[in-house]
């Protein structure tokens, strides 16, 4: 719990001047706030003198000290807010920052709905926790502490009554407190399970609406339900309880003290005029007290939305930066695998298995084989979404592992099978790889990705929105604007994941034109299933059960005999498209 709190903390104390000026100030309002009481005694002992004058100079301060905590409070809150908003947005930052670093493998583990849900909670709790912690408690605090450097001065007896009292309902408090962060955890963890199935159809409502299963997902959230109501009345209860058993002893308490009281005005150890002070002190006290613990109440739930928030920057990065990353600004390409093996965490076993391979600079280099051979695991490796297990992989001669991930993945350009777009303009879409990109540069390459055309007949050209994840275009649509994307970005390194899969003929005769001569000169990588499209290879290298099974051209592998690549080749032939997938 301590952790918590101090990451809390340290967010808010990014901005100490700030903080101290709110202290001050939240100080200044509690006790002149929690002071007042003290007036009461003191006008019924001036009432009977009958001294005007007297009881105006009393009335004026007792009214100066209330107009001294309404400003005070007002000037608390605004420096809270100084302190609170920047503090939020930087916490809010940060977490997001994390989840941005976190490892590939985060991601594909993920729920989108969950994590979105954990947000949205742990940024409100950021704000009631300040308000719990640093307003209202130090309100109490403070009135307490007068309360009994005041009463002190009276007796004893009444100050040991209260500090029993108040004790006894703050260790009854903790405990419910206690079970209510544990039921509001549970509670959280059935809400997120509920908001992962929501965000998943919401994002696959195509694939419902085509298989019309909107009744079996209505049911999928319904069965849902059911555990998350038994969650939400266990955690109703734990509120009840709280609100029952505090309630029944702080009453007790309050009753005991005046009583204390009246039996010592009677055997004259308290005037009228003190019991009247300790009666508004108490009334008023334990009142605010058990809004103090309605909000601690509140805070349990604060502390376990918080908790799930923060827990974000406790996940280990697996795939970690150099402490003094190599600087360079661009690669010549030339790439080496040396003796790299791998296997997925949780995953595929020897994803890839002892891997030696080496690539020129200039070098177009296939992968071809059956799916889940270990093409696409090449790439995320060059790409350090994860570390081989053993071996290392040379870029420029440099392992990849001494240079910075954004750097490395900067001389990098990848136009994947299925490119996701962001819910923007096409252009957004596009210059995403270029972002100082000129308009006619994004035409330019475009028109070189065969979608200039395309582009021209939409409403609003190249300020058309994509919709979510690009649902508003073509699968093939999509590739073009890929390929658009990284002909912008003019990457020392190209790497393409069978993007032409969703292509007409026609097209894909267009688009393999303006790749080859938009790849001249740079090392390119291609995972291809249609080996028309990589005939004109420096080098195709076959893969099988996730180790290299032969290298060579395409006439090479061609004309050897008992070939696999061949084999490939030929079934492909038979089929009129030649689009047969491995």
């Amino acid at each position: 719990m301590s952790k918590i709190y101090q990451t809390f903390y340290r967010f808010l104390l990014r901005y100490k001047k700030e903080f101290v000026v709110f202290v001050i100030c939240q100080l200044i309002f509690s006790i002149a706030h929690n002071i007042l009481p003290y007036f009461y005694k003191v006008f019924l002992e001036a009432i009977p003198g009958s001294n005007f004058k007297q009881l105006i100079g009393i009335l004026i301060a007792y009214f100066l000290v209330r107009f001294i905590a309404l400003v005070f409070r007002a000037v608390a809150m605004w420096w809270g807010d100084k302190v609170v908003i920047p503090a939020a947005r930087d916490a809010r930052l940060t977490i997001f920052k994390k989840v941005q670093d976190l490892d590939f493998a985060f991601h594909l583990n993920k729920s989108t709905g969950s994590l979105i849900s954990a947000f949205k909670r742990g940024d409100l709790a950021f704000f009631n926790l300040h308000h719990v912690l640093n307003t209202r408690s130090s309100q109490v605090v403070v009135g307490f502490l007068v309360m009994l450097i005041l009463f002190g001065q009276l007796n004893w007896a009444i100050v040991g009554l209260m500090i029993i009292s108040i004790s006894v309902n703050l260790l009854l408090a903790a405990w419910l407190i206690k079970r209510n962060i544990k039921a509001r955890t549970e509670f959280n963890r059935y809400e997120d399970k509920l908001s992962g199935v929501i965000t998943d159809n919401l994002i696959n409502y195509e694939t419902v609406k085509l298989f019309a299963k909107e009744t079996q997902e209505l049911q999928r959230l319904r069965q849902k339900f059911v555990t998350w109501t038994k969650k939400i009345w266990a955690y109703a209860y734990s509120f009840y309880a709280i609100d029952l058993s505090v309630g029944t002893l702080t009453n007790l308490g309050l009753f005991a003290i005046l009583l204390l009281g009246i039996y010592q005005v009677q055997q004259t150890e308290l005037s009228i005029a003190e019991y009247v002070m300790v009666l508004g002190f108490v009334t008023s006290f334990y009142q605010s007290f058990f809004e103090l613990i309605y909000e601690l109440r509140n805070l349990a739930k604060h502390h376990a939305d918080i908790e799930r928030y923060f827990s974000v920057l406790n996940q280990e990065i697996q795939v970690k930066d150099p402490i003094k990353p190599v600087k360079k600004t661009t690669v010549r390409g030339e790439i080496e695998f040396k003796q790299v093996s791998f296997s997925y965490p949780e995953g595929k076993q020897d994803a890839v298995n002892r891997i030696n391979l080496k690539i020129k600079p200039g070098q177009a280099v296939a992968f071809v084989g059956h799916s889940g051979v270990g093409k696409t695991t090449m790439v995320k490796l060059l790409m350090r979404f994860y570390d081989p297990d053993q071996g290392e992989i040379l870029l420029d001669g440099i392992n990849i592992k001494r240079f910075s991930k954004d750097q490395l993945r900067s001389f990098m350009g990848v136009v994947p099978q299925d490119p996701i777009m962001f819910n923007n303009t096409v252009s957004f879409n596009i210059g995403y790889g270029n972002d100082q990109a000129a308009k006619k540069e994004i035409i330019a390459a475009t028109k070189m990705a065969q979608l200039h055309d395309f582009i021209k007949t939409l409403p609003q050209g190249y300020q058309t929105s994509v919709g979510e994840r690009g649902v508003k275009l073509s699968g093939g649509q999509k590739q073009r604007l890929a390929i658009a994307r990284m002909i912008l970005a003019n990457p020392d390194v190209i790497i393409f994941d069978e993007a032409t899969s969703q292509l007409d003929s026609e097209s894909e005769q267009k688009i393999q034109q303006a790749f080859w001569q938009a790849r001249a000169n740079k090392t390119t990588l291609i995972i291809a299933h249609r080996l028309s499209s990589i005939v004109r290879a420096d080098k195709i290298v076959v893969m099988k059960a996730g180790y290299i099974h032969e290298v060579g051209s395409h006439r090479e592998l061609i004309n050897k005999k008992d070939s696999l690549y061949q084999r490939f080749w030929q079934l492909q032939s038979q089929n009129k498209d030649n689009i047969l997938k491995l």
